[in-house]
C-alpha cells in the first residue's frame, strides 16, 4: 500500500469519526462557555491566549466544577499515598516471604515512578479530570519520556482527539489531529522523513518565516499477529503512524506493547461511545445563572445610577433607561411630580427577590456537581460505633458507583501501562521464580475503598464477638470462626504493610516451636511430681524407722503403703 493510499483511508476514517460525534461537539462548546472557557473551540476556531469570558457573568459554575474536579483527584489519587499496590492473582503465593518482597519493593517503585516531578502526572491528571466533569470524558497518554528514562503522562484536548472502542466499550484505537512546526517536525522526525513539499519549506522556516504543518496521528490494534520473537516497533500489537495530510506522506510508522490512551468516562449512555457528565445536568442552570447575573448588574447599576427624568419644551424623546441615562418630559407635567424639574425613573428593580432566586439556583449547580456528598464522613464525639458505620456506609452507597467506573476505567489501565513501561525498562529486581508466568493485579487503597473496608472489618468483628457468645451455650459454635482468616482480612482492611504479618511457614514454626515448648515443660513438670512424690515416700518411710531393702520384703511393702499414704 502506498503512502498516499494509506493516508486517504485514515482520513477518510478519521472525518467518520468526527462525523459521527458532532453532535457531542456542539453540546460540549456549550458546556465550556460557561463551566470550562478554556477547553472551547469544538465548532469555532480559537487563538491561544483570546479572552474567552464574554459570556460569563456568574462564576460559580466553573468554581463547582473545578471543585468537583479537585475533589475527583484527591479521592482516586490520594495525595502522599501510595496509588496502588501490586498483589499476585493467585492469593496463596502472598504466603511466600521471598514473593511479599519482590511485591513490596515493587509497588514503591511503580509509586515511585508515577509520582516522579518529570511524569507531570499530576498536571495532566488534573486536567483529565476536569474534562470529564464538564465534558463526560477525558484522554491521558502514557509513555516515555525524553531519554527513555521515565515515565511521561500528557493530557489531550478532546477536540483533537478521536477515540474508537470495540463492542465491549474498551478503547482500542486513537486519531489525533496536529498543527506543529516545520522546524519542530525536523527536529521530532528527522528533516529527511519529511514530505519534499516540506523540506522545501524547511528553508523558510529556518529563515524566520514559522510555518505550520497539519500532521495526523494513529494508534490502532494490528490486524494481525506479530512474528515470534520479533521486537521491532513496527511488529508490535499496536500500530503507529505520523501523517502529512496535505502532501499524504507518511513520516513516521511505529508501534505499542500495548495501548497508550487512557480514555475514562463519567457516565455513559447505551449506544454512545463518549460519556455524560456532571456539567450536562448543570448547564441549564449555568447558563439562567449568566441571565441573571447580567440582568442583576443592570439593576444594580440602575439603582446606584438610575435614569433621570428632566424637563423638555420641546419634541418628545425616546426614554433612555440605560443606567446615567436622560429621558425628557413635558414642562407641564412638572406638577405631577411636586415641581422637582429632575427625578430618578426606577424600573422596577427587586434586588433582594432576584438575589434569592439567584441562590436557589446556585445550590442546583452545586448539588449537580455533588457538594456536600463527597465529602468524608465526619466522626463525632458524641456517635457511637453503629452510628459511625451507618454513616460509612450512606457515604458508599452514594458514591460507590462513580468511583468503581473511575477504578476500572481510569486507574486500572493507566497504572497497568505504567507498570508495562517500567517492567520493559527493567525498574524492577529479578522475578523471582516463584512467580514466573504468574499474573498480578492492582489494588487501588482509594479513600471510598478504605472506608468500606472499615465498614467490613467492624461487621466481621461483631459477627465474631456474636459467635462466641453463642459458644457459651453451644461449645462447637467457636470453630466456626477462621480466626487466621479473620485476622489477616483485619490486617487487610486497615491497610498494613506485609511485613506486619508472619507468613505460613513463620506461624508453622512458631506453632511447632511453642508445641516442643510445651511438651518441654509437661514431660519437666511431670518429673518435678515424681520425684516429689519420691522424696516424700522417703520421708514416711524414715519416719517409720524402715529401711528400704530390696531384700527385706516387709520394708518394700511398707515403703509402699508410705507412697500410697
Amino acid at each position: 500500500m502506498t503512502d498516499e493510499t494509506t493516508v486517504l483511508k485514515h482520513i477518510k476514517r478519521q472525518k467518520e469519526a468526527a462525523s459521527r460525534r458532532s453532535q457531542f461537539e456542539h453540546h460540549w462548546d456549550d458546556l465550556t462557555r460557561v463551566l470550562l472557557p478554556r477547553r472551547q473551540g469544538f465548532t469555532t476556531t480559537t487563538e491561544a491566549g483570546e479572552q474567552r469570558l464574554d459570556d460569563v457573568y456568574d462564576g460559580t459554575p466553573m468554581q463547582a466544577a473545578r471543585s468537583l474536579a479537585n475533589t475527583v483527584g484527591a479521592m482516586i489519587r490520594p495525595e502522599g499515598e501510595n496509588l496502588t499496590v501490586i498483589k499476585t492473582e493467585d492469593e496463596s503465593l502472598m504466603e511466600s516471604g521471598e514473593v511479599q518482597d519482590w511485591l513490596g519493593k515493587s509497588t514503591e517503585e511503580l509509586n515511585g515512578g508515577i509520582r516522579n516531578p518529570k511524569a507531570r502526572f499530576r498536571q495532566a491528571t488534573g486536567e483529565v479530570d476536569l474534562d470529564l466533569v464538564v465534558l463526560g470524558t477525558g484522554i491521558l497518554f502514557v509513555g516515555l519520556g525524553a531519554g527513555q528514562n521515565h515515565l511521561l503522562f500528557q493530557s489531550v484536548h478532546l477536540k483533537d482527539g478521536f477515540p474508537m472502542f470495540d463492542d465491549e466499550g474498551n478503547p482500542v484505537g486513537m486519531y489525533r489531529k496536529r498543527k506543529m512546526f516545520i522546524w519542530q517536525a525536523a527536529m521530532m522526525f528527522g528533516k529527511e522523513n519529511l514530505s519534499k513539499e516540506t523540506q522545501e519549506r524547511f528553508e523558510n522556516s529556518r529563515n524566520g518565516k514559522d510555518e505550520k504543518i497539519d500532521l495526523l496521528y494513529w494508534v490502532g490494534l494490528r490486524k494481525w499477529l506479530r512474528p515470534a520473537n520479533s521486537f521491532l516497533s513496527k511488529n508490535m500489537p499496536y500500530e503507529e503512524l505520523w501523517m502529512e495530510t496535505m502532501a499524504k506522506h507518511v513520516v513516521r510508522e511505529g508501534g505499542f506493547e500495548d495501548f497508550p490512551f487512557i480514555v475514562p468516562r463519567w457516565d455513559t449512555s447505551s449506544g454512545e461511545e463518549y460519556g455524560r457528565s456532571p456539567g450536562m445536568i448543570a448547564l441549564p442552570d449555568s447558563n439562567t445563572l449568566q441571565a441573571m447575573g447580567e440582568t442583576i448588574l443592570v439593576a444594580g447599576q440602575r439603582l446606584a445610577d438610575p435614569p433621570l427624568m428632566a424637563p423638555n419644551d420641546g419634541a418628545f424623546n425616546e426614554v433612555n433607561t440605560f443606567p446615567g441615562g436622560m429621558s425628557y418630559y413635558d414642562v407641564e407635567t412638572a406638577a405631577s411630580v411636586g415641581g422637582n424639574p429632575f427625578f430618578p425613573m426606577i424600573s422596577g428593580a427587586n434586588l433582594p427577590v432576584t438575589r434569592d432566586m439567584q441562590t436557589d439556583i446556585r445550590n442546583q449547580v452545586a448539588a449537580a456537581f455533588f457538594k456536600n456528598i463527597l465529602n468524608l464522613p465526619q466522626q463525632g464525639p458524641q456517635m457511637t460505633a453503629t452510628e459511625i458505620i451507618q454513616r460509612k456506609d450512606e457515604f458508599i452507597r452514594e458514591v460507590g458507583p462513580v468511583f468503581g467506573r473511575f477504578e476500572t476505567d481510569y486507574n486500572q489501565p493507566m497504572v497497568e501501562r505504567s507498570f508495562k513501561i517500567m517492567l520493559r525498562n527493567g525498574a524492577f529486581d529479578p522475578i523471582p521464580d516463584i512467580l514466573a508466568g504468574q499474573d498480578v493485579k492492582f489494588e487501588f487503597d482509594l479513600p471510598v475503598n478504605k472506608i468500606k473496608k472499615q465498614v467490613q472489618s467492624a461487621a466481621a468483628s461483631q459477627w465474631a464477638l456474636e459467635v462466641l457468645q453463642m459458644a457459651q451455650i453451644a461449645p462447637e459454635a467457636k470453630h466456626m470462626i477462621n480466626v487466621d482468616a479473620l485476622a489477616r482480612f483485619k490486617a487487610d482492611a486497615a491497610a498494613l504493610p506485609y511485613n506486619v504479618m508472619n507468613t505460613k511457614e513463620e506461624i508453622q514454626e512458631k506453632v511447632a516451636m511453642e508445641n516442643a515448648q510445651r511438651q518441654q515443660m509437661m514431660q519437666l513438670e511431670m518429673a518435678d511430681k515424681a520425684a516429689g512424690a519420691a522424696q516424700k515416700g522417703a520421708a514416711a518411710m524414715d519416719k517409720a524407722g524402715l529401711i528400704l531393702d530390696p531384700n527385706n520384703p516387709e520394708a518394700a511393702q511398707a515403703a509402699q503403703a508410705a507412697q500410697g499414704a
